[in-house]
């Protein structure tokens, strides 16, 4: 039985990292993103600012995580043109990845001219 509550102890602990790793259920602008726990790699979440414009530059602004305790970096749309030379954005779209909820990276993806 000792055996048995310790288990549960470890899993529930583990569950609560998991979700302190800023994945599960994040909400992209187009709603809520498949996650797995295991692994996790999605880009969703694009917004068309310029309906008639074709981008021919991209610019990624990343951040990333570690155990919901340490994170780092600059994931916004002005930090991703920048880095693309982009002076009007067409559209944007967010990029996660996360193993185990042990390491997460969140990037945001700016496209134009």
């Amino acid at each position: 039985m000792k055996r048995i509550l310790m288990s549960l102890g470890i899993v529930a602990c583990a569950a609560s990292l998991y979700g302190c790793s800023g994945v599960a259920g994040y909400t992209q602008p187009a709603g809520l993103v498949p996650t797995g726990w295991i692994f996790h790699e999605t880009t969703s979440g694009s917004i068309l600012n310029d309906n008639g414009a074709t981008p021919s530059k991209t610019g990624r602004a990343c951040g990333t995580g570690v155990l919901g305790i340490v994170a780092t970096g600059d994931t916004s749309v002005e930090a991703a043109m920048n880095n693309g030379g982009i002076k009007k954005v067409v559209y944007t779209e967010q990029y996660i990845k996360s193993i185990l909820g042990v390491y997460v990276e969140v990037c945001t993806i700016a496209k134009g001219n």
